[in-house]
C-alpha cells in the first residue's frame, strides 16, 4: 500500500468485515508526517485514509484506528481518535506527557476536524489573495485560530452532517462549498468572504 510506505509507523490489526462478518488482518498507518507524506493529506481529503479491504468479499471500510497526524512544518501534532475512547482523559494525559515537547499538541475526536484543517491550510497556501488580505495573521497565530474554530464552533456539526450526506450522494458539492465559505468568513470575522471557486477542495470521494 502506497501510504504505509510513506508512513512513519504502521500496525497490523484485526478487523471484522461489515458486509460478510468474517475476520481479517490489514495494515493501517499509526503515524504520518504530512510534511513528508503528502499522499496522507490527499487520502484524508478523499476519505480514503486507513480504509481497509476485506480479502474475502472485497468490501472496503474505514478502519476507525487511532493515529497521530504530525505536521512538522507547522510544529503540530494531532492525536486523532475516530471514535471517543472510554479512557479519554487518562489517554490525553499520557500522550501529553510523552509529546510535551511539541509546540502545538491537539486532540481530535472527529475526522471532520482533520478534514477541515487540511482544507484550510490548502486554501490559504494556494490563494495568495486571502493570505495577504487575511486578518488572522500567519504561521502559529493562524494555526491557533484554525484549531480554536475546529474545537469550538457549532458550524462544525453542520459541516460533519453535510460531509456525510455528500459522500453518500444526498447533498451536492455546492452545499458543502457554501458551508466552507461560511466557515472561512467566520474564521476571518468577516460577514462576507470573497468566493474563489478554484480554491474549493471538492467533495469527499464516495
Amino acid at each position: 500500500h502506497m501510504l504505509t510506505l510513506q508512513a512513519e509507523a504502521y500496525n497490523t490489526e484485526t478487523f471484522s468485515c461489515e458486509r460478510c462478518k468474517r475476520g481479517f488482518q490489514a495494515t493501517v498507518a499509526t503515524w504520518v508526517d504530512a510534511s513528508r507524506a503528502p499522499i496522507a493529506r490527499m487520502l484524508l481529503q478523499q476519505w480514503e485514509f486507513n480504509v481497509v479491504a476485506c480479502p474475502h468479499c472485497g468490501h472496503r471500510q474505514f478502519s476507525g484506528s487511532f493515529f497521530f497526524y504530525e505536521d512538522f512544518a507547522e510544529g503540530l501534532l494531532v492525536a486523532v481518535f475516530p471514535a471517543i475512547p472510554t479512557n479519554r482523559l487518562s489517554l490525553e494525559k499520557e500522550i501529553g506527557r510523552m509529546y510535551d515537547y511539541y509546540p502545538l499538541l491537539e486532540f481530535f475526536y472527529d475526522m471532520t476536524q482533520l478534514w477541515l484543517l487540511i482544507f484550510l491550510q490548502e486554501h490559504y497556501r494556494k490563494n495568495r489573495n486571502p493570505a495577504t488580505a487575511s486578518k488572522i495573521g500567519s504561521g502559529e497565530q493562524r494555526l491557533r485560530r484554525f484549531l480554536s474554530f475546529l474545537k469550538t464552533d457549532p458550524l462544525m456539526l453542520t459541516l460533519r452532517d453535510t460531509l456525510t450526506a455528500t459522500s453518500v450522494g444526498n447533498k451536492t458539492s455546492s452545499d458543502l462549498q457554501n458551508i466552507l465559505w461560511h466557515a472561512l468568513a467566520k474564521i476571518e470575522g468577516e460577514p462576507h468572504w470573497p468566493h474563489d471557486v478554484s480554491a474549493f477542495a471538492g467533495p469527499p470521494a464516495s
